[in-house]
């Protein structure tokens, strides 16, 4: 997306803080109210926070099964490789789990960087690929082609085929390692978060999708639910969290807590959400009992930009707010991939419709001005 806009100096920022979580729950509940009609949200964890096909554990991921038959293909180490689709070298980099021994099934996690940007500026925003394998997870970081470099969101002939090469690189993976074929995760930032959402949605292979910095609306085909994730910021001058026009360009698109009622209603998830403040200003929303056991969530980030919460550059942006500078987004993204696994319920047929740059059919924004 566009490049972050800059935000009144940190010392004002933290003056506001008390009005501004306030603020910020008064319009998550307005916006959520605005598609729930009479369902209510519940102030309080419950315990169906968990998906009930799997229990809570320590959040650390660990090994599935072991691998019943050896793999024919050579294994690669961790770092940067490529692969050839179409005549055409795609680039990608590859992280190893701490004590990975090729015996076990492992949990696998795609991160797919935003607009401009490039496979080892994702590594050092999202640190998935040190946070991940630290906890059991294998993890590939793809470059996307173009310059300047985007993903190929909607698939459109005569441009990368993106999807191609995901699915070509995941099935060359899986030749090469023992892979949990029920724990394959999608994650991106920006543009490769609005790709994640479209690719889990298309491809039918992954379990779970969290995006970061853009809350993208995508109709998977009917049974298809993926557990879905969204990490946004209030105070985002690209992807406006609370919808509009999408910076560097004409699209308009739902508020982000829109956009997740309407995952949840999709889904057949309970419409009474559960509303919760972990660290005062991050706000938590989640739907659960969906069907296939899925969750759909938003952490809202009070007063975050689109900068990843917690990066690198995130911690230096003295404009960020305090949330957008500690939020463990990355974490979160980890302990909620941790719990969910593929419903092996029959495939789909790719028929996805992507509705973010849609005219907006949520809840009318000048509510927000009054």
């Amino acid at each position: 997306m566009g490049a972050v806009s800059r935000k009144p100096p940190p010392a004002r920022w933290h003056l506001a803080v008390p009005g501004v979580v306030a603020l910020t729950l008064v319009i998550v509940v307005q916006l959520v109210h605005g598609f729930a009609g009479s369902s209510g949200v519940s102030g309080s964890v419950s315990d169906k926070a968990v998906p009930r096909r799997f229990a809570a554990g320590s959040g650390i991921s660990t090994a599935g099964s072991s691998c019943v038959s050896p793999r024919p293909a050579v294994p690669l180490l961790s770092g940067a490789h490529s692969l050839v689709l179409g005549g055409v070298r795609r680039y990608y980099r590859l992280t190893l789990p701490v004590g990975h021994d090729g015996r076990h099934a492992y949990p696998l996690i795609f991160d797919f960087h935003g607009f401009k940007a490039d496979k080892e500026l994702e590594e050092q925003r999202s640190r998935m690929g040190a946070l991940g394998s630290d906890r059991g997870f294998i993890v590939v970081t793809p470059d996307a082609l173009g310059t300047p470099r985007r993903w190929n969101t909607l698939g459109e002939p005569g441009k990368a085929d993106d999807f191609g090469f995901v699915n070509a690189l995941l099935d060359d993976l899986d030749a090469r390692f023992c892979l949990d074929d029920r724990a394959v995760y999608a994650a991106g930032h920006s543009n490769g978060a609005e790709f994640a959402a479209a690719l889990v949605c298309r491809s039918g292979r992954f379990a779970a999708v969290a995006m970061v910095s853009s809350t993208f609306e995508v109709r998977c085909p009917p049974g298809r639910t993926p557990a879905t994730m969204a990490v946004h910021g209030t105070a985002d001058p690209s992807v406006p969290y609370a919808g509009g026009a999408v910076a560097g360009g004409p699209a308009h698109i739902s508020p982000a807590p829109a956009v997740i009622r309407a995952y949840a209603d999709r889904y057949g998830c309970n419409p009474t959400p559960v509303l919760t403040e972990p660290r005062g200003e991050v706000i938590i929303l989640r739907y659960v009992d969906c069907l296939g056991g899925a969750e759909v969530r938003l952490d809202t980030v009070t007063g975050g930009t689109h900068l990843w919460p917690a990066s690198p550059e995130a911690r230096r942006d003295r404009s960020d707010s305090a949330a957008g500078r500690s939020f463990d987004a990355t974490g979160a993204i980890l302990d909620f991939f941790t719990v969910h696994h593929m419903d092996h319920s029959p495939v789909m047929p790719p028929r996805v419709a992507l509705v973010s740059n849609s005219p907006r059919r949520g809840p009318d924004l000048r509510r927000l001005a009054g």
